[in-house]
């Protein structure tokens, strides 16, 4: 079950999660991510762009890199996000005051993480293994449903199969009738995603494809991979690097 999302400015870029108290460890000296017995914390994006924060009980999408899974204790019980020693963000009650949660910690980036998931009590058997290319092309082939465009849009490792798949819904929705507010909710949630591909994409950038993806919606033939891979070639054009050095960006 999905808690919350939150977008959010780090200056320095250390996320912490867990308890209310402050950490044990020293940020200057401890190489991250590390934890203790009451928090987690790891490298995320600083300044240059928000970083999503999305916060899960017992199921949730597999993350790119799993870089923590332990048990956490919460003095008052309330599971925070925050930054260093600055106020929480986010403040969610998990448990009994006193008591230890199970937490599980995914990123799209070993540092500089643009997506953090954060997963409370996890439930590993809902959570099938997607990390190998081939593994999560067979676990997003099987999804039809505009309903579920959120799970192939979770993350963005292996973005061109992401872009491609995410389209083959579009298109299949608007060929099967639904909604035009559907319709537009699915392509905004795909715009939403394409600027998180990478720190220099703009507003004016991402709403150059808009026309291109609601276009294609109409063509009769299932987009793939050449057509995702044309849309991330407009933004690796207009950024003045190679396809290749775009993708390696995530």
């Amino acid at each position: 079950m999905k808690i919350g999302e939150i977008e959010v400015f780090l200056n320095h870029g250390h996320l912490v999660i867990g308890s209310a108290g402050a950490p044990d460890f020293d940020l200057l000296v401890s190489d991250l991510p590390t934890s203790d017995t009451n928090h987690v914390t790891l490298v995320t994006r600083a300044q240059i762009a928000p970083v999503r924060i999305g916060v899960w009980r017992g199921a949730a999408p597999r993350p790119a890199r799993q870089v923590f899974t332990g048990d956490v204790q919460l003095a008052t019980g309330y599971m925070t996000l925050r930054e260093s020693s600055e106020p929480p963000f986010f403040t969610w009650p998990a448990t009994s005051p006193g008591e230890q949660v199970t937490l599980s910690v995914g990123t799209d980036a070993w540092d500089r993480a643009t997506d953090v998931t954060v997963v409370v009590d996890p439930d590993a058997d809902s959570m099938p293994d997607v990390m190998s290319r081939s593994a999560f092309v067979d676990s997003v082939a099987v999804v039809e449903s505009l309903a579920q465009i959120d799970r192939v849009l979770n993350g963005h490792n292996y973005p061109v199969d992401r872009l491609a798949t995410a389209m083959r819904i579009l298109m299949h929705a608007s060929q099967g009738g639904v909604s035009e507010a559907r319709i537009r909710y699915g392509i905004a949630s795909v715009m939403e995603w394409l600027k998180w591909l990478h720190p220099a994409i703009s507003p004016r950038l991402i709403e150059s494809v808009y026309e291109i993806i609601r276009d294609g919606l109409g063509s009769g033939t299932d987009p793939g991979e050449a057509e995702a891979y044309a849309v991330i070639g407009i933004f690796s054009s207009a950024l003045g690097i190679s396809v290749d050095d775009f993708l390696m960006a995530r």
